[in-house]
């Protein structure tokens, strides 16, 4: 009879810990995928590619600006 019990309670714990590691694991996943969790979001990493865009930008604008202050100071300009 004990070894029954025993077989029954194995039986409910690897079903009840099985069911606690599946809600776990959709939970954790659920988090991840709205940006709860630890990690860059979309939206962050979105954000992220239009802030290096606009440097890209101003690093060719300025090396434009460099260019014809260095042509001003070598008196090609004028």
């Amino acid at each position: 009879m004990g070894e029954v019990i025993l077989i029954i309670a194995i039986v409910f714990g690897s079903i009840t810990g099985t069911t606690l590691g599946c809600v776990w694991m959709g939970t954790s996943y659920y988090a991840k995928k709205r940006g709860l969790a630890k990690g860059a979001s979309q939206r962050e990493v979105e954000a992220l590619e239009e802030k290096v865009s606009r440097v890209q930008e101003e690093v060719v604008a300025l090396k434009k600006e460099v260019t014809r202050l260095i042509k001003i100071a070598k008196g090609v300009g004028e």
